[in-house]
């Protein structure tokens, strides 16, 4: 048996390897209230490694796929891991990547990870939450089987590991490409170059598309024995080509030697994973990674400084924007070169990919053109060059510069208008239109839920019908697209204004006003009955969302959904109803669809929008109270403290914004929906050198908005400008525990 004893990790390791946190200028350690262990229990599909903000790797603890809560490779519940994997996805609702696995081990050599049941059969090893630690810029565990301490660190494109074997022993270090999170493995390679150096590559097929990704390995010390492996078994030579092809590095080291690894990753070549390495990390030992590592965190943390007594609160916010800064990934190398299906492009400009626009456009993508204007660039300039460049279109979500189709509609296009006419810089506005109308054009381009392309029947009913799956979703969420494309259209005086004006009232085809519920239509302009007591009638028409959200998601037209529910009184009596109907649906409701408050399930972003539809129906102090009580229900400091996936970023930016005071509630039209702030002060430090302060007085717990005052002017109304947020203005609150029925009643 491999076990060994435990034996104390020291404590100056722990202090070392987390550091003693970053200060900004209030004073505040910010680094210190984000715990990236939230979300990784429950249902919130996160990981604990380590990356840098829309970094390429994300190194970190990886174990076997057990089924849907391990998408990212990782969940809290876990005893066991089998080792270091350098790419995972944060969030999601679909699985991929873990690629180039790493571990350290002691003693026996074993070439194969084992399994939960039996680890002592392979290099896993057993651990404990005791002994974990994660912050920004590094994680660490100790490896129980092992007596191995072993820490993370990253640059964008590069992961950094040091191994510290805490007992004189025969230590190994596996390198396994094999490893992967729901992928098919295509092919493999590992070749030792030298006694310090080794590269490979992975090959497989996934969400991620038919692709490959590439490694350069540099270690610290020179190896004493090293081999190559073809399906767990030790072959003759220095380099092994096989579906499953591995490697392994020898030390006879001495009680509390260490040994630093560097993995230069790339998703085009060789060639690009050395330049990456050798650009990025180099000569750089590994404190001086993790040290610069924790700078850029703190950095782009600190460009929001919260001010209050609550610890809990603070803690659950800063893991927030942590987790709202992870996505999308770079996916070029330094020199410029990068893939799109398949194909390989040489650009001047960062490519991301990992679009997961359909939950990202509501809430994190508006946030980050607040906070992040630069990187948003880079983003959306990404997203367009897919159709200037790579001619495939916008995608519909795409990992790793493969589409694969999953959730409806072409969200990037609310992504780039909003951006474009918030007046985000270095964004051509002209390409921009170019490209997102020429992807709503496509009749070739649809969600891999559907058989058949959703556009034709657009063009031709200007809705979908019902036999087209998920076709009420279908139908609204390319309404709003459309309706962004129209408001960029009329910006630019195109002549097709008209047309796009009209597609984005399609959804007005699918209101039954004998229901009241936006409703399935079969193709010759039949309603389709359906039973809003079984989940079954309800679920194929309406994606991981539900007719009582998607009856709702009409952003860019609120007021008409308004009229068409009798008026904002009974339309606010009917959203009461929503709140309140806790009577039971039959059957299975889908996965997603979670964190009810009565119908609305905050648990999936269709719905994301509804707390704030009352300050469109003229009762905002129900936001105000709906906001602040979602908040309080589904968002804690625990490793389950998300209700259910986190999706890229989307979960934590609508708390963001909701602590905040304000939510764009439909990105595209520059301006955003308040609701009560939740600290006694936020600093927002704009990259254009302002600062936005917002301020509460009598807060203690308090959510009802009983004045607000803007740069000591009286405001009162429950809209604000994108331009006016962002131009370094104060605003300052007064907060009560009885609604004030007469603010904000206008927009």
């Amino acid at each position: 048996m491999k076990r060994l004893m435990q034996l104390m990790v020291p404590v100056c390791l722990l202090l070392t390897a987390c550091g003693s946190g970053q200060f900004n200028k209030q004073g505040i350690d910010i680094l210190s209230y984000v715990d990236p262990l939230i979300g990784t229990g429950g249902h919130g599909h996160t990981y604990p490694g380590v990356t840098r903000p829309f970094g390429m790797v994300q190194v970190g603890p990886s174990n076997y796929s057990k089924g849907w809560d391990w998408c990212s490779g990782y969940h809290y519940s876990d005893t066991v891991l089998q080792g270091f994997a350098h790419t995972h996805l944060s969030g999601t609702g679909l699985s991929g990547l873990g690629d180039i696995l790493i571990m350290p081990t002691s003693g026996k050599l074993f070439l194969v990870p084992g399994t939960d049941e039996f680890p002592d059969e392979g290099y896993s090893s057993r651990w404990s939450h005791k002994r974990e630690k994660a912050s920004p810029g590094v994680y660490q565990v100790y490896l129980d089987d092992y007596d191995i301490d072993v820490e993370v660190t990253c640059t964008k494109r590069t992961g950094l590991h040091r191994y510290t074997f805490n007992r004189a022993s025969e230590h190994n270090i596996i390198i396994d490409p094999t490893h992967r999170i729901d992928e098919k493995l295509l092919n493999t390679e590992v070749e030792i170059l030298s006694d310090t150096e080794i590269r490979g590559f992975k090959h497989s097929k996934g969400n991620g598309g038919d692709r490959k990704v590439y490694f350069y390995a540099r270690f610290s010390k020179p190896f004493q024995n090293s081999g190559v492996a073809v399906e767990g078994n030790r072959t003759e030579g220095r380099k092994a080509s096989s579906q499953a092809s591995s490697a392994f590095v020898q030390y006879h080291s001495k009680a509390g030697e260490q040994v630093e690894v560097k993995i230069g990753l790339s998703f085009v070549s060789y060639e690009g994973a050395y330049k990456n390495y050798q650009a990025e990390a180099g000569d750089k030992d590994f404190d001086t990674v993790l040290q610069e590592a924790q700078e850029v965190w703190e950095h782009h943390l600190g460009k929001v400084v919260v001010e209050d007594d609550n610890e809990i609160n603070k803690r659950i916010f800063y893991t927030a924007l942590y987790h709202s800064l992870l996505v999308p990934n770079l996916i070029n190398d330094v020199d410029g070169n990068y893939v799109v299906e398949g194909k390989q492009y040489q650009g001047e400009s960062n490519q991301y990919s990992t679009y997961s626009t359909w939950d990202t456009f509501r809430a994190q993508n508006p946030l980050l053109t607040i906070l992040e204007p630069a990187y948003v660039s880079e983003i959306v300039n990404s997203l367009i060059s897919r159709q200037t460049v790579a001619k495939v279109g916008l995608p519909i979500w795409e990992l790793t510069g493969h589409d694969n189709g999953c959730m409806p509609s072409y969200t990037p296009v609310s992504v780039v208008v909003d951006a474009v006419r918030k007046g985000i810089p270095g964004i051509d506005a002209e390409e921009a239109y170019e490209a997102i109308r020429a992807t709503s054009m496509m009749d070739w381009k649809h969600s891999a839920f559907v058989s058949e392309p959703v556009v034709p029947w657009i063009k031709k009913l200007n809705y979908v019908p019902a036999h087209v799956w998920e076709s009420c979703a279908q139908t609204i969420e390319y309404a709003y697209q459309d309706w962004c494309i129209y408001r960029l259209a009329k910006d630019l005086n195109k002549a097709d204004t008209s047309y796009y004006l009209n597609r984005s009232k399609s959804y007005r085809n699918l209101f039954n006003e004998d229901i009241g519920y936006i409703a399935p239509k079969d193709s010759l302009g039949n309603w389709v009955p359906i039973d809003l007591n079984k989940w079954e009638g309800i679920r194929p028409h309406y994606i991981t969302g539900n007719i009582w959200g998607y009856s709702t998601f009409v952003p860019h037209e609120i007021e008409n959904i308004i009229e068409l529910k009798g008026g904002p009184e009974k339309f606010c009596n009917w959203l009461d109803e929503i709140i309140s109907d806790t009577t039971e649906i039959e059957g299975d409701a889908h996965v997603d669809i979670n964190g009810f408050i009565g119908r609305y399930g905050h648990g999936d972003e269709p719905s994301h929008h509804i707390p704030y539809l009352y300050n469109y129906a003229g009762q905002p102090w129900k936001t105000q109270e709906l906001v602040r009580r979602v908040m309080n229900t589904f968002y804690s400091d625990q490793p389950d403290g998300l209700i259910n996936n986190e999706d890229c970023g989307q979960m934590s930016s609508w708390y963001i914004m909701g602590a905040l005071g304000f939510y764009s509630f439909c990105p595209g039209d520059n301006r955003y929906t308040l609701s009560s702030p939740f600290f006694k002060k936020v600093t927002l430090h704009l990259d254009n050198g302002k600062n936005t302060v917002i301020t509460t007085e009598n807060k203690v717990d308090k959510i009802y908005i009983k004045s607000l005052h803007i740069n000591g002017q009286v405001y009162n109304k429950n809209i604000i400008s994108h331009q006016m947020l962002t131009e370094g203005v104060n605003l300052n609150y007064k907060l009560s525990d009885q609604p004030n029925r007469n603010w904000g009643i206008r927009d």
